[in-house]
């Protein structure tokens, strides 16, 4: 009873972390505890993060399942060494490993580690493992075919590969079925599954949930496969690579209604792009269940590369929404050449129309300064402002346009971060407040983050023209926060 305790008490914080603070603390409580312990494998399923943890550890597992985790740290002992090499082999063999958690920049060492997974005849079933994750920050990919090749994989739920190749994708079509969450990622030129390859990745593990494919390019294979594949249970979808073969291939993905979406476009000419996302987000949101609480939408602006991000913020409080980095929105991204500015209209702008501005009611934007224009007209509902590296004068462009400088009066939540301010001039700031205080229509919370203009001095002067106003700092209904 007490090893099944432990066992239960020892846990991974994430996919390379290692264990919960204080999950194996029961050992230092007395010598019994520690004698049931060693005599409770499943205690030492983990064997560390580092390989001289695994040689340390491993005979202390004996045959419970195994997560072999290798993090994301230094490492200089170059491939494995025989005994451990043989060690994994043995696992292998015997179909007693659970996790596979990959991640370093030594290739060598990556490619020691799934040369001795690797040992089996050609199909074999595991049984055993649930997640294989391999992150390879390298500068060569570090080929699985072998690993992919001797086994089948019944149970096998979480499949992440970034900078690997597989000699043939189709095995992925033919060894997994039940995934439910998948990312293929390629950072540097390799062979990358075709169009086809893809879905037929996805129509043989139909409970995905989450899918990320990310690269250079997914290349064609003579046009649109005729089917459409069924993924109801999908959440997430994150596409990258050219607009032709992302968008091709989304709109072959008949998706679950509540879906989010991720899209990162590296078109590096601006032909066709705008056209082609546009049908896409309006597809998008056909499809998509209305949101009862409203959209959350966030531009992030970068040079040539365009960011947009929309989600569902139900069951979120605005008020804290606008302080929290965090959002779970949609994605729709463009990395487009620097002429697309040159164009009339902005990309931000230009995409505005497919989206339903009715139902935005948060706006984040990130040095995208036309994302801040005309917001009462674009979006009349809007109820939380989350400016960032963004000019005043911008934000509020002015103090005349019924009464709140042209935002809209259902706003209640404004929060500045990283305000620029020409010469300390607060003065857009302070006659938009001076404005709502005026005709009554008050902000419910302001929050100010720190930023190079704002010294002690301008501190003060914002604190003054609050008290001004007969605010108080912590209620309604004006709240106040001061951050760094």
């Amino acid at each position: 009873m007490l090893g099944d305790i432990f066992r239960r008490n020892v846990t991974l914080k994430g996919d390379f972390d290692g264990l919960e603070e204080g999950s194996r603390n029961f050992l230092l409580v007395c010598h019994h505890w520690f004698e049931v312990a060693l005599r409770t494998p499943e205690v030492w399923s983990f064997w560390g993060n580092i390989p001289t943890d695994w040689a340390r550890l491993h005979r202390r597992s004996r045959t419970a399942p195994l997560d072999l985790v290798l993090g994301d740290v230094d490492y200089d002992g170059g491939t494995l060494d025989i005994t451990l090499s043989d060690v994994l082999r043995d696992r292998a063999a015997r179909d007693t490993i659970r996790r596979v958690h990959l991640w370093s920049g030594d290739e060598a060492l990556l490619s020691s580690i799934v040369s001795s997974l690797a040992t089996a005849g050609e199909g074999v079933r595991s049984n055993s493992v649930e997640s294989f994750i391999l992150i390879n920050d390298g500068y060569t990919p570090v080929d699985t075919s072998d690993f992919f090749a001797h086994y089948c994989f019944p149970k096998l739920q979480h499949l992440k590969l970034h900078d690997c190749r597989i000699a043939s994708w189709d095995l992925l079509t033919s060894r997994t079925t039940v995934l439910t969450s998948l990312s293929l990622y390629f950072n540097r030129p390799s062979p990358t599954p075709t169009a086809s390859q893809l879905l037929s990745i996805l129509a043989s593990n139909p409970l995905l949930r989450k899918v990320s494919l990310s690269g250079y390019t997914f290349p064609a294979d003579g046009g649109e496969s005729p089917y459409r594949v069924s993924l109801h249970h999908l959440k997430e979808l994150k596409l990258a690579g050219i607009s032709r073969h992302v968008i091709g291939l989304l709109h072959q993905l008949d998706h679950a209604r509540n879906m989010d979406l991720d899209i990162f476009l590296s078109d590096r000419t601006v032909t066709g792009v705008p056209r082609m996302v546009g049908p896409c987000l309006q597809d998008y949101f056909r499809r998509r269940d209305r949101s009862p609480n409203g959209l959350g939408l966030s531009v992030s602006r970068s040079g040539a590369h365009i960011t947009l991000h929309i989600g569902d913020v139900s069951g979120f409080d605005l008020s804290t929404l606008t302080r929290s980095p965090i959002v779970p929105f949609v994605a729709i991204a463009m990395d487009l050449d620097q002429a697309f500015w040159n164009l009339p209209g902005k990309g931000f702008l230009d995409l505005v129309p497919y989206i339903p501005q009715d139902e935005v009611v948060y706006l984040r934007s990130w040095g995208e300064p036309a994302a801040m224009e005309d917001m009462s007209t674009r979006f009349p509902k809007l109820r939380a402002l989350r400016p960032v590296l963004i000019p005043l004068p911008t934000v509020f462009p002015g103090s005349s346009l019924d009464g709140n400088g042209g935002i809209p009066t259902s706003l209640q939540h404004i929060h500045l971060e990283l305000p620029i301010v020409d010469d300390g001039d607060w003065s857009p700031l302070t006659a938009f407040l001076a404005c709502r205080v005026s005709s009554g229509n008050q902000l419910d919370s302001l929050t100010l983050d720190y930023s190079p203009q704002m010294c002690l001095g301008v501190e003060e002067h914002i604190r003054s023209m609050v008290r001004e106003f007969g605010v108080t700092w912590a209620g309604c209904p004006f709240s106040i926060c001061l951050e760094e």
